[in-house]
């Protein structure tokens, strides 16, 4: 076996794009979440899962319930010897049959369940078309035995169509009717109802717009459409009655419980292989043709290519940057899985084992969208105008909206509508595209403006909101949604507001001035001043930053307090945004290490709250130890690992990327217990009984910045206006890098050596064979390939 992060439950393959799970008795579900943008899905390693098109919560497909210990719910296919009668599945759930091999590999796009039982050997891949909204499932069956064997194969699924989840399923279920297609061997499914109200406002009066259909390759043998009839009354899915008949009830139509079944047969002699083809989807009312879709992917031969362009589709989200480094855990994430898991998941599939969303964050999936720069950056300009859509003309924005047909809370979070010129900040530097300033987008409440003037407003919006000692006000919450009760009534502070609208400003007055906007500039830079005095005026507390101050102005953050005393975010924020003075910076990430920095990375805040406090909000009332009540919030300690390089640590700052990166924790895997390749968002903190134990993998904005810090400030690789610095901060005993990466047209392979063994420092520089007097690439955009090489020293 030539895998890497070898653990009891699987390895990485040897070029780290795929994951092969070697047993279904992992330690939490360990899964992918695969979307094209429309279609979603996720499965686990034992075959579970759902399936929903835009969103898991308005468009749900397939019905699931959260249950990580279970993992029961799923589109599952039952495999069924005909002379003996015995039964399995083609993964391990929902028979659980004793098995002669079990593996699953994960990879960019796909899962491949390769399951052994009875001498029938099943190869299951399952993947989403790139261009429609079509799962398909691509099963094939060997003969491993030495006598003729006939099988039958039956798919199960329960069709939910519409908002998720139906636990008044006996209320939405009457709602479904189903029908049976031989013609092209397909269950449709329709729904008149989906739950939105119609446009005089009648409430559950609009049809689901959508043509469900299960699909199979071969004749159907026969088909049912009816819940009890196949499972019978009082079983489970693993000994459906359904398969002690010789054939399905063939029940459908619209006074059953919906789901969708099809049976299909094959004769296998020794060692020959057949396949049989599942599709599932959904076709729009006046848009698709769901007798179109099936035509087009349920064939062998169609099911074969479409996995091809599955792999030709991702190859362009994540072959344009490649990084070669001594240490394969951050090879393996920053070329892959970052990548994979923030655009498959985070910005489109908007749903994970840990949490189902229903639409966009407005700082979530803004930050998100940086994943694209390199690769497609016109994916995130798509997204930062998204954004900007969701703005009021106040300036404040909408802190999530639903994506289909929209809405969502207005509330007085101080630091989402900010997200949106931080993050245009860095679209700029990495594409130099100033046209999309100009851009007209219009407000919820009003009509289009240019994106510059949605940004100028946030800014100003947020200046509108400060405390009489020049701090931010804290308002509902800040990036910590979890103080959600230091500042509603608009008197407490936030200093890490502070600290990032300190930041953004610096980027905004060169763009103010590009613009022509001298009074505007001359504003921020004002503002910007006024900041930095009354942040180190207020906000230090003798060795560290302040997080906050409440309604009543109790510090948070403070050696004052017994529990909170020091807060990540505002002392790593410090450095980041540069307000703080260098002995201050010094200071405050030495607090930082000594009292925040742990074995798995470091804690979000300490001590942990052990009782609630109504004036701090619901992180006081997590167990302690748990997400962001004293434990390790990823989203938060990528941020150090930036903190720590800018300080002149590299040391540190590699140190603490190793101990969040997940192919790390394959050491401990019974502890962390989570995927070891995707980010979690949290592990427990040391008040945890689980110290170490991770949660809330896929659907975590951790992904994205893992990959961002990894390649702009450990390999120290980042784009500027006029160019593409190189400034690594890496660990000593390297002995070199290479990165390969797109930027404003061109390719650029940049070489470093480190021969001296140091950590950081520029020593010279080659473009192209040249000399070149600076670590500052030029701009190229010519379409061609350029060769650097950069020494250390």
């Amino acid at each position: 076996m030539d895998g890497k992060f070898v653990t009891p439950y699987g390895y990485f393959s040897a070029d780290g794009r795929e994951y092969i799970v070697t047993t279904p008795h992992t330690p939490r579900p360990w899964g992918n979440v695969i979307s094209n943008g429309d279609w979603g899905m996720m499965i686990s390693q034992t075959g579970s899962g759902y399936s929903w098109r835009g969103n898991a919560g308005q468009n749900r497909i397939t019905r699931a319930f959260q249950d990580l210990v279970r993992d029961n719910w799923g589109k599952y296919f039952y495999l069924r010897d005909l002379d003996s009668g015995a039964l399995w599945s083609a993964a391990y759930k929902p028979v659980m049959a004793p098995y002669e091999r079990y593996t699953v590999a994960h990879g960019l796009g796909y899962s491949r369940f390769t399951h052994q039982v009875h001498g029938i050997e099943s190869v299951l891949t399952v993947f989403v078309a790139p261009e429609d909204p079509v799962e398909v499932f691509h099963l094939a069956l060997t003969n491993r035995s030495d006598r003729p064997r006939r099988l039958d194969i039956t798919s199960y699924l329960e069709w939910l169509l519409g908002f998720a989840p139906d636990e008044h399923r006996e209320f939405h279920k009457l709602f479904i009717e189903t029908s049976v297609d031989p013609e092209r061997r397909a269950i449709l499914a329709r729904k008149c109802l989906w739950g939105f109200p119609d446009e005089l406002g009648r409430h559950n009066n609009v049809d689901w717009p959508y043509t469900a259909f299960m699909a199979a390759s071969r004749p159907l043998k026969s088909f049912d459409g009816d819940k009890e009839s196949f499972l019978g009354l009082y079983r489970n899915d693993d000994r459906p009655l359904a398969m002690e008949q010789p054939r399905l009830a063939g029940r459908v139509g619209r006074f059953g419980d919906a789901i969708a079944a099809l049976q299909v047969e094959v004769a296998l002699g020794p060692g020959e292989t057949e396949v049989v083809v599942f599709t599932l989807g959904a076709a729009e009312d006046g848009r698709e043709d769901a007798a179109a879709l099936i035509e087009r992917y349920t064939s062998p031969a169609a099911a074969e290519a479409t996995l091809q362009a599955v792999h030709r589709f991702w190859s362009r989200f994540v072959d344009t940057e490649r990084v070669e480094t001594p240490d394969d855990a951050l090879n393996f994430m920053t070329n892959y899985w970052s990548k994979y898991q923030a655009i498959s998941c985070r910005l489109w599939g908007k749903s994970a084992f840990y949490q189902v969303s229903a639409g966009y964050g407005f700082r979530d999936q803004l930050q998100d969208c940086q994943i694209f720069l390199v690769s497609e950056p016109e994916h995130a300009k798509r997204q930062i105008l998204l954004h900007a859509a969701q703005q009021f003309v106040e300036g404040d924005v909408l802190h999530w909206w639903f994506s289909i047909r929209g809405g969502g809370p207005r509330t007085n979070c101080s630091d989402d509508l900010l997200w949106l010129p931080f993050i245009l900040d860095a679209y700029l530097k990495e594409t130099g595209d100033y046209s999309v300033l100009d851009e007209p987008v219009p407000y919820l409440n009003g009509p289009a403006e240019p994106l510059y003037d949605h940004c100028k407003r946030a800014i100003e919006r947020s200046f509108s909101r400060f405390s009489p000692r020049g701090i931010p006000l804290m308002g509902d919450n800040d990036w910590n949604d979890g103080l959600s009760a230091v500042g509603t009534l608009l008197k407490g502070e936030s200093f890490w507001v502070a600290e990032f609208l300190y930041a953004i400003l610096a980027g905004f007055i060169p763009l103010a001035r590009r613009r022509g906007d001298e009074r505007f500039a001359c504003k921020c830079e004002d503002v910007r001043a006024s900041l930095r005095e009354a942040m180190n005026r207020f906000g230090w507390d003798g060795a560290w930053y302040l997080q906050a101050t409440t309604d009543d102005g109790l510090p948070l953050g403070s050696r004052q307090n017994d529990e909170g005393q020091i807060f990540l975010m505002p002392n790593i924020w410090a450095v980041i945004s540069g307000i703080a003075e260098p002995s201050r910076a010094q200071q405050a990430m030495a607090s930082v290490t000594e009292l925040l920095l742990r074995e798995y990375g470091p804690l979000l805040s300490y001590p942990a709250f052990t009782r609630p406090r109504r004036d701090v909000g619901y992180i006081t009332r997590y167990a302690p130890g748990l997400r962001e009540n004293g434990g390790v919030y990823t989203h938060a300690a990528t941020w150090a690992v930036w903190a720590y390089a800018l300080l002149g640590r590299p040391d540190l700052a590699y140190e603490v990327y190793r101990r969040i990166c997940p192919p790390n924790r394959s050491a401990d895997i019974d502890v962390y217990k989570a995927e070891p390749y995707v980010t979690a968002g949290n592990s427990d903190g040391p008040l945890s009984p689980y110290f170490g134990r991770a949660g809330w993998t896929w659907y975590t904005g951790s992904a994205q910045w893992l990959h961002r810090v990894a390649t702009h400030w450990i390999l120290g690789v980042r784009p500027q206006e006029d160019g593409l610095l190189v400034d690594p901060a890496i660990p000593a005993h390297w002995p070199g890098f290479r990165v390969t990466r797109r930027f404003r047209g061109a390719t650029y392979v940049i070489e470093v050596e480190n021969p001296r063994r140091v950590s950081r420092g520029v020593a010279g520089v080659t473009v192209d064979g040249r000399p070149h007097d600076t670590n500052l690439l030029p701009v190229f955009a010519d379409g061609g390939v350029h060769q650097v090489h950069v020494v250390l020293g």
